[in-house]
């Protein structure tokens, strides 16, 4: 029986990542110039890459391509989200699906 690998990325997901991409150049410029905006609000120090952060995760119903649902955070910071999501939700960095 002839096999093939799984695809790391599905089809439907690449295209949204393309969509994505486009998005967050749109909204905050090339790559090179982004800056973690959780910084200011956590009041720690930035750490790691930063990448697109959705304040309403997809598992709740959110968007990875909206706009208004990504900001952008260091790989600390976004950790740190995932980490105290009480205080995080407090803090308006992470929503519930009843909140969208």
């Amino acid at each position: 029986m002839k096999r093939s690998p799984l695809r790391p990325v599905s089809k439907k997901r690449a295209k949204a990542n393309i969509k994505r991409r486009q998005v967050l150049i749109e909204k905050y410029g090339l790559p090179d110039t982004w800056s973690c905006e959780l910084q200011t609000i956590i009041g720690t120090p930035c750490s790691g890459a930063i990448h697109g952060h959705e304040l309403l995760k997809r598992s709740r119903g959110g968007s990875i391509t909206d706009p208004d649902n990504i900001m952008l955070a260091c790989d600390f910071h976004n950790g740190w989200v995932e980490d105290f999501p009480l205080l995080a939700s407090q803090l308006g960095l992470s929503k519930h699906s009843w909140e969208a």
